[in-house]
């Protein structure tokens, strides 16, 4: 079993079935109807109840792979981090997805959605609001005075009020999901019960994400101190993501905080992994840890899910390729591809890589594709994608000495939700956006040393006249490529809907056309507008 945090089912139906998940419908969590004080009773009871909050980023149900917590959900493809990965990637520049028989491809991959229900936007919504819904009442029946009223001694009351922490954490993760999706989902927290929850504009949702995460800071453990659990670095991981992108939410610019939450995780003790590619296999945990901030864990024995880690490594490889079993899974389900403007990002030592099909002469080693038989261009992704559009090995299911994980079918494999990579290039992007409390001469030397790892040297070094927005933007694809950050970065400099950028099915033509710019945000589903007077939709839609 690998040393991370492990998602263990919650005990108790009535600990979190309450009116504030009626509209979510959702499943019993359990078939004893206990109550709280007998569930609070149980020893382990209150960590088991914040491993069921954790899990719901990694997992749809309690009762195996295809199981879900919200009916009418399915449990592989409404999964949360699988949801949110293809709203980030598919509907971009890096990914595009072959599957013509589900519906939601046609939607995502030429941003033709509309306000009808499309499974990953559903997925995202309602597994975001069903942590929040979660953690409410875990807040609810966690305070102070119902756990000493229980009996528990000060050990057991001070133990709870940090398993409360974190999952306050997890609840505002879950708003910045929401915001950056959304802009305006439905606000609602154990202090301000409600039916019918209205929304808060996307300002008043970020000041009160910020204002959570401040309060939490100080009180959170030391970074490092548990691999897979909420700290103090994991709180301004996100704060430094927020801050970089503050203008789309709020109007207004936060170049300066970006840089003092991003050194406040880079003076934490992070350093980057010796190797990239090992950031993304199946032992992350174990040769990663000193660069992963906060991971969503999996686990082959323990997590088995069709969405998460399983989707992303199976269903980047062709049913028919060679390399299967070299990358430590027995199913490739011919899905995603990258998209050329993915693989143009890098450099090659043969110029005809295009027409070679030469993933083997790419100089910047971070770009792990498989080309083999494969062009390049995707000119219709229905009928011939098993032959067009390059392959991503990116995600593993084997060790980093080569040994497979656990399970060929459920992989070990973390995803890397935070890392210091990023927070390179977000303490970069702030400084040459004018932010205060950083320099361009420390901005180039964390930017070439993520370099000199994807070149294993100094060949690709940069110079501080290099270091532009436009420049970084390209080195936040290098390195976070499919990582699920590229649409909040592609609306961040005003490229994702407008005409000022077009790639490959963008608008759903084969050479790309511009989308109209209320697109940056994803409809409020339908069965929540029905179900909630208080709710409006999004603009456009």
């Amino acid at each position: 079993m690998k040393t991370k945090i492990i998602f263990i089912p919650i005990i108790c139906l009535s600990l979190f079935f309450t009116a504030c998940l009626d509209d979510l419908n959702v499943m019993p969590l359990d078939d004893n109807n206990v109550t709280v004080d007998e569930a609070y009773s149980q020893e382990g009871a209150y960590l088991k109840g914040l491993m069921k909050i954790y899990s719901v980023l990694a997992m749809s149900g309690q009762d195996g792979e295809g199981s879900t917590d919200i009916t009418g959900m399915d449990g592989g493809n409404t999964q949360l981090l699988r949801s949110l990965w293809i709203l980030q990637e598919v509907s971009t520049d890096e990914c595009i997805n072959a599957w013509s028989d589900d519906a939601w491809t046609h939607e995502i991959n030429g941003m033709n959605w509309t306000n009808t229900k499309c499974e990953p936007i559903e997925g995202v919504y309602q597994r975001c609001m069903f942590i929040v819904a979660l953690v409410n009442e875990y807040l609810t029946q966690t305070t102070e005075e119902k756990v000493r009223g229980l009996g528990w001694d000060d050990a057991t009351v001070s133990m709870v009020n940090g398993f409360r922490l974190e999952a306050r954490y997890i609840r505002a993760l879950a708003y910045y999901i929401l915001m950056d999706t959304f802009g305006r989902p439905p606000f609602i927290t154990e202090e301000n019960p409600s039916l019918a929850p209205a929304q808060l504009e996307r300002k008043e949702l970020f000041n009160w994400i910020e204002g959570e995460l401040n309060e939490l800071k100080e009180s959170l453990p030391n970074p490092r101190s548990s691999y897979g659990r909420v700290d103090k670095a994991a709180v301004n991981a996100l704060l430094s993501r927020m801050y970089l992108n503050a203008q789309v939410y709020t109007g207004e610019e936060r170049y300066t905080d970006c840089i003092t939450a991003s050194n406040a995780v880079i003076n934490a003790g992070y350093t980057l992994a010796d190797t990239y590619a090992n950031l993304f296999r199946a032992d992350n945990n174990l040769t990663c840890a000193n660069e992963i901030i906060l991971p969503i864990c999996f686990d082959g024995a323990a997590t088995k899910s069709w969405g998460g880690m399983t989707f992303l490594i199976c269903a980047s490889r062709g049913a028919d390729e060679v390399s299967l079993e070299d990358d430590g899974v027995q199913a490739g389900w011919d899905g995603n591809r990258a998209r050329p403007e993915l693989v143009n990002k890098f450099s090659f030592s043969n110029p005809n890589y295009a027409a070679d099909q030469d993933a083997a002469s790419i100089l910047d080693k971070r770009g792990i594709f498989y080309a083999d038989g494969r062009e390049i261009f995707v000119e219709n992704w229905q009928k011939t994608f098993t032959t067009q559009g390059w392959a991503v090995y990116k995600y593993s299911n084997l060790n980093s000495d080569g040994s497979q994980g656990t399970d060929v079918q459920w992989p070990d494999t973390d995803f890397p939700f935070f890392r210091l990579g990023e927070i390179y290039l977000n303490y970069a992007e702030a400084v040459v956006r004018g932010g205060q409390g950083g320099t361009i001469d420390q901005a180039v030397t964390y930017v070439n040393e993520l370099r000199a790892r994807g070149y294993s040297g100094t060949s690709g070094d940069i110079q501080a006249s290099d270091l532009t927005p436009n420049f970084l933007l390209d080195e936040r694809v290098r390195e976070l490529y499919w990582e699920g950050v590229r649409r909040t970065d592609l609306i961040r400099y005003g490229l994702y809907t407008s005409n000022n950028y077009i790639w490959n099915f963008k608008g759903g033509v084969p050479a790309g056309t511009s989308v109209p710019a209320y697109k940056d945000l994803f409809p409020i589903p339908l069965s929540d507008l029905s179900s909630n007077s208080s709710l409006t939709q999004n603009t456009g839609y």
